[in-house]
């Protein structure tokens, strides 16, 4: 930052306003959006999961109402992340832990404070400010003492510009690499469906028909968990860590300290039958790796003398994954069992087949998860970039 630049308090530039604490128990399917703290990430306003309160409450809460162009700040947790509220979101009003940040004077751009509140200087300035152990906490007293530079409003146009048209070429290096990586996995969605299409000569065999044994594992806590010991698998690692099949475990474990220890060992087909979602509780693996395992509890474990590998791609179809869902059942989370396992029915062709197969689903595999890699790498070299531009400009 130049030294001729002048410092205003943010509650000079800016009218803060804190969020209202809604009842999730109020919550519809239409009405006012809800922007809570889990919506505003580093640079946007996220809206996967948008909740909504009751349009009959508008009035009430009238000095909550959001307008387009507000800046949007986490107070919790991540603190600092900002994002502007576009015009597709609207109406929306503003939750507890959220501040929003409207600008009051004609002589500091919108797009220039968001660069800037975007930038790690001024991060790293919100973790410092903020209290408590648990998560952080900043207060919007100290984010209206908080100095921010003021340049020339000329030269708040220039930095716009410049850092618009930058960003711009960087997230279409991230969008390039995300477009191969989505190419890569629809390529792998349409050869497991073509490859997994019964063909004359297979048969379709329910699991319980396929296994030698199927049984559960043994509970494992949190709290059991070591550095080092026996290796073993959690339920949520399955849905969380794992895909396909894997070769080594993450986690270990006292053996002395499980109580009627389950084990797995290479080919065996791991299931969880609980998570959040029927999306978690579809999920299985094959265990590839040489040593025996700790199977945690609410995995299911199955024995077979198939190919491990094409059983954990069949597994993934669209078809098996409807049919996991069947034996769902829900309380705080979803669960499934073992016989609904049991009766989960998918195509077996020859051994030799199989393998081909499996093989052949190895490779697209590869090439998505060299892919993921790449992207990964792109969007933190991207990330970095955009920062060594605001940090010229603003540290």
């Amino acid at each position: 930052m130049r030294e001729d630049w002048k410092y205003q308090p943010l509650g000079e530039i800016c009218d803060l306003l804190n969020g209202f604490a809604f009842k999730s128990n109020m919550y519809v399917n239409e009405g006012i959006r809800v922007i809570r703290i889990a919506n505003v990430q580093k640079g946007y306003i996220e809206d996967s999961a948008p909740a909504f309160y009751p349009f009959s409450y508008e009035d009430e809460l009238s000095r909550y109402m959001l307008q387009e162009g507000d800046l949007l700040m986490s107070l919790t947790g991540n603190v600092g992340r900002v994002g502007i509220l576009n015009k597709e979101m609207l109406p929306a009003a503003l939750n507890q832990r959220v501040a929003c940040i409207r600008l009051k004077k004609k002589d500091v751009l919108l797009k220039y404070l968001f660069h800037y509140f975007n930038s790690d200087y001024f991060e790293k300035m919100c973790i410092a400010s903020s209290h408590g152990a648990a998560q952080l906490n900043m207060s919007t007293v100290w984010l209206a003492k908080h100095s921010i530079p003021v340049p020339p409003l000329s030269e708040q146009e220039r930095i716009v510009a410049l850092l618009d048209d930058q960003f711009a070429k960087i997230d279409a290096l991230k969008a390039n690499a995300a477009s191969q990586l989505q190419a890569a996995k629809d390529l792998f969605q349409s050869a497991l469906k073509e490859m997994l299409t019964p063909k004359e000569g297979w048969e379709r065999k329910t699991l319980e028909e396929i296994s030698t044994d199927m049984y559960r594992g043994s509970g494992i806590t949190r709290d059991q968990i070591t550095e080092d010991g026996i290796s073993c698998v959690r339920y949520g690692e399955i849905y969380t860590t794992y895909n396909y099949w894997f070769d080594n475990c993450k986690s270990h474990t006292i053996e002395s300290k499980i109580k009627s220890p389950k084990y797995f060992e290479k080919g065996d087909i791991l299931f969880t039958i609980t998570g959040e979602s029927v999306e978690d509780i579809a999920k299985s693996v094959a265990y590839l790796g040489s040593e025996k395992c700790l199977a945690g509890g609410d995995i299911v474990v199955m024995k077979h003398n198939q190919n491990a590998k094409y059983l954990s791609y069949a597994l993934s179809t669209p078809d098996a994954i409807k049919q996991k869902g069947l034996g769902k059942t829900k309380l705080k989370v979803v669960h499934s069992n073992v016989p609904s396992i049991k009766s989960i029915a998918i195509p077996i062709p020859s051994l030799p087949e199989q393998e081909r197969i499996a093989a052949r689903l190895d490779a697209i595999s590869d090439k998505v998860a060299r892919l993921q890699e790449n992207y990964n790498m792109t969007l933190t070299l991207c990330n970095d970039l955009k920062q060594s531009l605001l940090k010229s400009i603003f540290a």
